[in-house]
């Protein structure tokens, strides 16, 4: 029997701690290049646009449209037994439209999901203490 204490996580590489002090203040922080000014995911040393070094943690709003996922139906770790089925989902971020996020999907039933449908973040606690990112649609009354 799989507990959630045993459901893996992230291991924080060295340079990307103000992301994850970041998630557990439930903000979403990315690097932003202090040359060419873009935004930029996953967390590196240099900048994927203009290989620049210098770089600063900036919010953004956590919100943004599906661009793609997939619903995951076997367990791929021992822990995920517990979990199946679960949407893994890759968000395209308001703020830049070649900046995208890999996360989970949750709260949702996976036929409910439909391309470019809006989503925003939100924070769930991992055992271990973490938080971490994960998305969920946004129902808008209309």
């Amino acid at each position: 029997m799989s507990h959630a204490a045993d459901f893996p996580y992230p291991v924080p590489e060295p340079g990307t701690e103000p992301f994850w002090e970041g998630c557990n203040a439930e903000r979403l922080l990315m690097q932003r290049c202090n040359a060419c000014r873009k935004l930029r995911w996953h967390p590196a040393p240099l900048c994927i646009w203009c290989q620049h070094e210098e770089h600063e943690w900036v919010p953004v709003s956590g919100r943004g449209r599906i661009h793609t996922w997939t619903v995951i139906t076997h367990p791929v770790h021992p822990a995920a037994v517990d979990h199946v089925p679960y949407v893994v989902v890759e968000v395209a971020l308001d703020e830049q439209s070649d900046l995208r996020m890999v996360s989970n999907l949750v709260d949702c039933d996976p036929v409910d999901i439909v391309m470019d449908a809006a989503v925003e973040v939100c924070f769930r606690r991992h055992a271990s203490g973490q938080k971490l990112p994960v998305f969920r649609l946004v129902h808008r009354n209309t």
